[in-house]
């Protein structure tokens, strides 16, 4: 009968364990998504109101845009605070607190940002993170879009008339990133990347409204470029409409 070394009796029976632990090694499962949200519309409300201004409104310097061919040959008024018989517009109204655990359905339709007389058009707007966020050029001038992002990653691409839309998502939530043209330095914009869909826009009357809320209490926040920021608690009862008021004055 042979005999076997024992070194090598033991050199099987260590490779026989490996072999055995790393078959019952438990594999890393990827985390499970989170779960959708759905709304019953039988019970939905929403929250309208007014964002006010009370005191002197800044005096705003105007913009000369003559120097390039394809922009305004006239003096053009900033728009960095925009107050109409006491109300504000190009606040950004979202809830920040109060919302059902889970994720929200990103709309198919993207956010439109277009570059006309040489300003971006809207100043302020929201997105969902995912949403599609389509950049177009109407002008007859070159223009460069450059987003200064604190979460995202950031790009600067050029735009000629003649070029087709630029394409881009946001993946991470972020307040008030900052889109500016390079090429003419006046010209910004606010883009607030949301996890939901429950946010606005103050119109030139500072009206504004976000619908199809699930009944709950919320912590609502009005942020303005120029103004800072103001939080309200409002409650949204079954079917309800509830109210909600900011002001804002000069800092």
């Amino acid at each position: 009968m042979k005999i076997v070394p024992l070194t090598i009796l033991l050199a099987v029976l260590c490779a026989g364990c490996s072999k055995q632990e790393t078959a019952s090694a438990p594999v890393a499962s990827t985390p499970a998504a989170a779960p959708a949200v759905k709304i019953d519309p039988a019970t939905a409300g929403s929250i309208s109101g007014v964002v006010s201004f009370k005191g002197t409104v800044p005096k705003l310097s105007t913009l000369d845009m003559s120097a390039d061919p394809g922009c305004p040959p006239k003096a053009q008024p900033a728009e960095a605070a925009l107050v109409k018989g006491g109300k504000l517009a190009n606040a950004f109204i979202y809830v920040k607190a109060g919302l059902p655990a889970g994720s929200f359905e990103i709309p198919a339709e993207p956010v439109v940002l277009t570059q006309k007389g040489c300003r971006y058009q809207p100043r302020v707007m929201g997105i969902m993170a995912g949403q599609k966020f389509k950049v177009t050029n109407t002008d007859t001038a070159d223009h460069n879009i450059h987003n200064m992002p604190g979460a995202n990653p950031e790009w600067n691409e050029s735009q000629m008339p003649t070029d087709q839309p630029i394409i881009k998502t946001f993946a991470k939530p972020e307040m008030m990133m900052v889109l500016q043209c390079n090429q003419h330095p006046w010209m910004r914009a606010y883009v607030n990347v949301m996890t939901h869909p429950f946010y606005a826009v103050s119109g030139d009357d500072g009206s504004f409204q976000i619908a199809n809320l699930p009944p709950g209490d919320y912590t609502l926040v009005a942020v303005h470029e120029k103004f800072g920021e103001q939080t309200l608690q409002v409650k949204v009862a079954p079917k309800g409409s509830a109210k909600a008021a900011f002001t804002f004055a000069p800092q």
